[in-house]
């Protein structure tokens, strides 16, 4: 499988991902890190959820959430799960940032 190098437009971070299309080694990609997609879709999600009468908790929690009729509780939830756990990703990226800096 090919490699494609990805930076995030908001923080600069850059990590690999795993691809179909055969890039060549100055061939980069933009997107957002999981922080700052995090950061960004907050504030939008937490809106959402007001307007459907729940707290407007998303992101803010741990593990577990009370909140069982909320669109957004299983995503929210994955999110969590994904940042407490490295994924094989999250190695990527960590070598392609110490590589590039």
């Amino acid at each position: 499988m090919n490699r494609l190098r990805v930076k995030c437009v908001k923080c600069g971070k850059e990590w690999e991902k795993a691809s179909a299309i055969p890039w060549g080694p100055d061939d980069i990609s933009s997107s957002l890190c999981d922080s700052c997609f995090r950061e960004v879709i907050s504030p939008i999600i937490h809106k959402k959820q007001l307007k459907e009468g729940n707290f407007a908790c998303f992101g803010k929690g741990a593990t577990h959430c009370d909140q069982l009729e909320c669109k957004y509780r299983q995503w929210c939830l994955r999110m969590e799960e994904s940042e407490e756990a490295p994924r094989k990703d999250d190695e990527d990226r960590l070598a392609v940032a110490t590589v590039c800096h």
